[in-house]
């Protein structure tokens, strides 16, 4: 069967390398364009489009993928299906007509649930403890197509966003390749979600990215594993954006105000009091330098107790 791609991140990754190591006939892999990234500004290249460089498959950067000239453009390549995983646009019916066995989409969530851009980040804000991956024959709705079958996964402690998501493409890769062959011999049939059991896993507004030390120790923590490894959750101290890249509750009575350096604990990191309970950080990553322990950052800034973070 030709397959053609859509995706552009590292869950994509996963999911492509599953179809791959099934030897699905890869015709064409569509990624977003090259974007600025960073504090430099550097022009990066998607994680699908350096993965399949280096495989040589053909790849395709439309700024806008349902323009005429490029659906076109599909239409000659003739693919079987069309497979969709974090792709990062909105797909036209004009375009999910082409293939066909139609357009699958590996979405990060157990639909109907965190339907929408985000769902892995806003899952671990929300404070879940289990996700999944969901595959559905997309139509021109958000994540609002019926489901072909999905499957749970626990969200550990240890995970952030970034290590979710590639759990998740793993595991989405691994469930797609079991689903193709009886999808291709018709004897699935999709089954229509419920849009009261419904909730929209939007893009996240930059103001969440903000630590606020007013909030719970158990709140802030979510947040720092939302953002990690990319954006980053952030605070302030002494002017200079901090991020917080790995954090933990610290399960022992202390008392600080909110923001406040109590002191460094050895085993648990950087404590600092928070609107309810004790933050202890791990790791940090203060404005223009590399990712720090949290000893490194007391060294550097001669952290003194009672110093405290905005």
């Amino acid at each position: 069967m030709k397959v053609i791609f859509l995706g552009t991140t590292s869950l994509s990754v996963g999911v492509l390398s599953s179809l791959v190591d099934a030897q699905y006939q890869i015709a064409a892999v569509i990624t977003q364009p090259d974007r600025e990234c960073g504090r430099g500004r550097k022009l990066t290249p998607p994680p699908v489009k350096v993965w399949s460089q280096d495989r040589g498959f053909k790849v395709l950067q439309p700024e806008k993928v349902n323009r005429k000239e490029f659906l076109d453009l599909i239409s000659e390549i003739a693919p079987d299906i069309l497979i969709v995983a974090a792709y990062g646009q909105i797909l036209r019916s004009s375009l999910l007509k082409i293939a066909p066995f139609g357009c699958i989409n590996v979405h990060a969530s157990l639909l109907p649930r965190y339907r929408g851009a985000d769902p892995i980040r806003w899952a671990i804000l929300n404070g879940e403890k289990k996700t999944g991956v969901s595959l559905m024959i997309m139509d021109e709705g958000i994540d609002t197509g019926p489901v072909l079958a999905t499957r749970e996964v626990i969200i550990e402690e240890s995970d952030n966003s970034g290590t979710l998501e590639k759990k998740l493409g793993k595991i989405g890769g691994e469930l797609l390749v079991e689903v193709l062959p009886a999808w291709f011999e018709r004897k699935i049939e999709p089954i229509p979600q419920s849009n009261d059991q419904a909730s929209y896993a939007g893009k996240i507004p930059k103001n969440l990215f903000q630590i606020n030390w007013n909030h719970s120790a158990e709140e802030i923590v979510r947040q720092v594993k939302a953002f990690a490894p990319c954006p980053g959750a952030f605070g302030y101290f002494h002017q200079k954006r901090l991020k917080i890249m790995k954090a933990h509750v610290y399960h022992h009575e202390e008392r600080a105000n909110p923001g406040q350096i109590i002191r460094y604990e050895p085993k648990d990191g950087l404590l600092v009091g928070t609107g309810n309970g004790v933050l202890a950080i791990e790791e940090l990553h203060p404005e223009n330098k590399k990712v720090q322990s949290s000893l490194e950052f007391c060294c550097g800034y001669h952290i003194q107790p009672g110093d405290v973070f905005q």
